[in-house]
């Protein structure tokens, strides 16, 4: 298992603000020398008015599905926009934050809730289970496209989510055999690095675009054409499907392990 970070190396850590999950160690376990406090699924749904609740991952996430209540302060916001969104919150509701994230491989909450130890307040709490954890277990306390979840039934499954998962080898002899493939990449542009991993093909549209996104899946949809996502690694087009449902978008492929595995299959 790898060690626990010093304070220098979460710092550091908080930087790579693209990696939303480090390795495969839990980062309760990953960040246990901080003594971070925590508050369970349960904890949370039957006193939401005991804490602020922080939304850290991305705008675009957060519009998709959320804890009813919860304010949306993107961990990828530079470190000073951050602090100071998270504690102008604070300060108006007068309630410790709890920030949560995807899950308990997410570790963007962690990492938050080490920024304010940093800045001297050690009254924060993570919620690791994170929002698919309340969504179904709680689903009236999750608000879906900003309405009540009825059940947890609404939630994209696993099963249909890994049924339009593709191996980054398979994606590339499918697009190569398609010249009218549509290929999307939604990373943000710093993420990208300018650099196109299908040779101009794709087309960069980050999430932070919606309405351009929108826009250009229906015109593939419409025109019968084969669409393909590619984010950081696999996660951020989780939230993406819920789109592509809403608009009946079927014809569509993701990436699995994102950007990194079709880096992975050209090198070799």
């Amino acid at each position: 298992m790898m060690a626990a970070l010093t304070m220098g190396q979460a710092v550091q850590a908080e930087d790579d603000a693209a990696v939303t999950e480090v390795a495969q160690t839990p980062p309760k376990d990953l960040y246990a020398s901080f003594n971070l406090k925590y508050v369970t699924t349960d904890e949370l749904a039957k006193n939401p008015g005991k804490y602020t609740i922080i939304d850290v991952r991305s705008q675009f996430s957060y519009d998709v599905l959320h804890v009813k209540g919860a304010y949306c302060v993107p961990f990828v916001l530079p470190k000073n926009e951050f602090d100071a969104k998270v504690k102008k919150i604070i300060a108006e509701t007068k309630k410790p934050p709890a920030f949560y994230c995807n899950g308990p491989m997410c570790a963007m909450a962690h990492r938050s809730s080490i920024r304010m130890q940093e800045d001297g307040d050690p009254n924060t709490y993570v919620f690791a289970d994170g929002i698919l954890s309340m969504a179904e277990k709680y689903p009236a306390n999750t608000l879906l496209y900003g309405e009540p979840l009825k059940s947890a039934s609404e939630l994209i499954s696993d099963e249909n989510f890994k049924a339009h998962l593709l191996s980054a080898d398979k994606v590339i002899a499918q697009t190569d055999a398609d010249p009218k493939a549509v290929i999307i990449d939604i990373r943000d542009p710093w993420q990208r690095a300018g650099i196109s991993l299908f040779q101009m093909r794709d087309i960069n549209i980050p999430l932070t675009d919606p309405a351009k996104l929108k826009e250009t899946i229906l015109h593939a949809k419409q025109s019968g054409r084969t669409l393909y996502f590619v984010d950081v690694k696999g996660k951020q087009v989780r939230w993406l499907q819920y789109l592509l449902r809403a608009n009946n978008v079927t014809n569509y492929w993701f990436v699995k392990g994102g950007a990194q595995s079709l880096i992975n299959a050209m090198q070799q």
